[in-house]
Formats: C-alpha cells, sequence, structure tokens
C-alpha cells in the first residue's frame, strides 16, 4: 500500500537516516479515525526521512487508503514539479519561506486548522498562525524544523559568537560551505549587517556581494551535500563552516571528532518545514493522514530515528517516552530558553530570489 518515487539525491534529511540508524524505533500508535474504505490514495511530496515506508504502511493498514510517496532532493525540485504537474500531490511538506511562492502560483489551498486537533501539540515558538498565514489564511501546519548555526572544530577555532569568524584570515582555505543559494544567502546577509534579511535594498545586496567576494578565498570547496561535508572535516580539510543541520555536528563527534556548534549573535537562519494541502488534497482522509501525523507517538518515533526536531514541546517529547540522550542531539530542549527564538531567523520568502542566485553563482564561478 505505499509507493515510492525518489527524485532527488543528497540533502539535509538524507543524511540524517544515516545519524539515526542504531536508534531504536519507537512504538506508534496510529489514531485513524475511522476506515476509509476505497477512498482515492493520498499522494505526498515529502523528504528523506520524514515518512518511512513501514510507518506509511501501518497508517494505511489502519485507515484502508494507500498513501503514494514522493520524495524530493530540494526545495526549487518540489517547486519546480509541483507547478509542471509533474508530481500531482494531495500535501506538499515545504518551508514557510516558501508558502507565498506556491500562493501566487495557484497551487495550494488553505488549511481548515479546526479539522486537525492535534495541532495542539505543535509547539507555541513555531508561531505557524503567523509565519504560514496569506491574506488572512493560514496554509500549512508545522511537521519539522531545524537550525543552521555555526559549526567548527574544538580546539581548533576559538569559541565564537559570530558569523566573522569565517572571514578571519586565519581560517584561509578552511571554512566549509554548502551549494545551496536559498538557505546559504541569508546567512550572509545577516553578516552582512542587513535589518531584514528576506528583504535586503540595493545597498544591501553590494554588502552582500562584498561579503561573497571577500569569502571566496577562505573556501577550498562548496560541499554538495551532508555526505560531501562530513568528508571534508572529517579529512580536516575544512575546520569551521555553516552547517546544514546539527546532526552532521553528532556524525562527526560520533566519529572521534571534536566538532560543536553556536548561534551567532548576528542571528541564526532556522527553516520551519510544513504539510500545506493542494487543492487536491481537500479532503477528510488528508487532513485525518495530517492529524496523525502531529500525535507525540509519531512525532517521537520520527524524531528518535533522524533526530529531527518535530514539533512537540520538550515536556511532551519527554512523556512520549525520548530519553536525554535522543533530545540533546536536537533544539527541542534549546527552545525553551527565553533567549533560544529571538537568535534564530526564520526562513521567508525572499525579495529577488533571482537576483540572489545571479550573485551565488558569480560567487561560485569566482567571477564577483
Amino acid at each position: 500500500m505505499v509507493s515510492d518515487r525518489k527524485t532527488g539525491t543528497l540533502n539535509r534529511r538524507k543524511f540524517l537516516a544515516g545519524v539515526g540508524a542504531g536508534a531504536l524505533a519507537a512504538p506508534m500508535v496510529v489514531r485513524a479515525g475511522r476506515a476509509f474504505g476505497a477512498e482515492e490514495p493520498i499522494t505526498i511530496f515529502t523528504w528523506e526521512t520524514y515518512h518511512e515506508d513501514p510507518w506509511i504502511a501501518e497508517w494505511s493498514a489502519k485507515s484502508g487508503v494507500a498513501v503514494n510517496v514522493v520524495r524530493t532532493g530540494s526545495v526549487d525540485e518540489m517547486y519546480a514539479q509541483t507547478r509542471s504537474g509533474a508530481v500531482q500531490a494531495d500535501v506538499l511538506y515545504f518551508d514557510s519561506g516558501s508558502i507565498k511562492r506556491y500562493k501566487e502560483a495557484e497551487l495550494i489551498a488553505p488549511i481548515d486548522v479546526a479539522k486537525i486537533p492535534n495541532a495542539k501539540n505543535i509547539t507555541a515558538g513555531l508561531k505557524y498562525e503567523e509565519r504560514n498565514a496569506v491574506d488572512g489564511a493560514i496554509y500549512g501546519l508545522p511537521y519539522n524544523w531545524g537550525t543552521q548555526p555555526l559549526m567548527f572544530e574544538e580546539g581548533k577555532v576559538s569559541a565564537t559568537d559570530s558569523w566573522a569568524v569565517l572571514w578571519d584570515p586565519q581560517y584561509q582555505g578552511k571554512v566549509n560551505m554548502f551549494d545551496d543559494c536559498y538557505i546559504t544567502f541569508p546567512m550572509i546577509a545577516l553578516y552582512a549587517g542587513a535589518k531584514d534579511p528576506y528583504n535586503l535594498t540595493d545597498a544591501e545586496f553590494d554588502a552582500c556581494a562584498a561579503a561573497l567576494k571577500a569569502l571566496r578565498p577562505q573556501i577550498r570547496t562548496i560541499a554538495r551535500g551532508f555526505n560531501d561535508a562530513e568528508a571534508i572535516y572529517a579529512a580536516g580539510d575544512a575546520v569551521l563552516g555553516y552547517c546544514q543541520n546539527i546532526s552532521i555536528v553528532f556524525n562527526l563527534q560520533n566519529k572521534g571528532k571534536k566538532f560543536g556548534y553556536s548561534f551567532p549573535k548576528e542571528g541564526t537562519p532556522t527553516w520551519i518545514d510544513n504539510a500545506v494541502l493542494t487543492p487536491k488534497g481537500q479532503r477528510d482522509v488528508v487532513y485525518q493522514f495530517i492529524n496523525d501525523n502531529l500525535t507525540p507517538e509519531w512525532q517521537s518515533r520520527f524524531i528518535q530515528f533522524s533526530f529531527n526536531n518535530g514539533v512537540l514541546t520538550a515536556e511532551t517529547a519527554k512523556s512520549a517516552g525520548l530519553g536525554d540522550d535522543i533530545l540533546k542531539k536536537t533544539n527541542i530542549i534549546d527552545q525553551d530558553d527565553p533567549s533560544f527564538w529571538p537568535k534564530m531567523s526564520v526562513f521567508q520568502a525572499p525579495e529577488n530570489i533571482d537576483r540572489r542566485l545571479e550573485l551565488w553563482n558569480d560567487f561560485k564561478a569566482g567571477t564577483l
């Protein structure tokens, strides 16, 4: 009752499956409200580690509804395949900053939160009612979130609370970045002093261009995915960089490398991935699927398997059976600190993604 089409390769989520493979799967109780009989199958467009086949098979067995799982490799790929009609999903899983883009393309529909009682389990810090609203309607419910902090090798890099360390000449040739304009550019903008890293002025674009030009000599190579980044750090070819997900830090620690991470004072880019409905997905069975994905049981298994943050509070996560050994490898406990969220810069729709991409490509080519 599960079909799977994989459309991508390396991405921030796929790596996590390897990190969490040693964890025991927590038991899950699926609370499907009723059997839906001959209901049309659900198609979801998601990411590696988000909806593993055994979980989907269990849900299908209880609900009586097949689920087609399509897994993407990038934010841009999901948008392109949805817009072209290559993938016709009921539910899409993407970040809050992309909602406006999909809405303007008429690819998504508002979600009726009243039909999803388990939305009460979503940690308040995500503020989805505010971040996922367009023209007064909510277009997505969080399923997972994560931070992209500064990572560094302890003992080789002095503890720092600023992105400026990436530009420090003493680390020339020892800095790692990853090849994704959409999620890397906000960090550059924060370092450059932009008032709003998602709505840059012409002067701030010029500052970002100068920052990228100055950063180029610091970098020996740009990582093309988690495995590539891990290999670069493990080989000693980089000692600090922009971290795609804190799980890579713990994976390196498991290999005997003394890596840590910090949240710079300028702000840390943070993503929130949401379940977003298409017009095709406005069906009771789809709402039931989303609701069941937000139970503490489902979420705790997802967190334990992947070391993602999910959407639970620390209290709910612990009551669902997650121990400190798991939670300390996430930001779930961090979020209880009153100073945590003010340090985060949650992704929003950028003012001009094409302009950002042009600068990023010039940076990679060394033509700035």
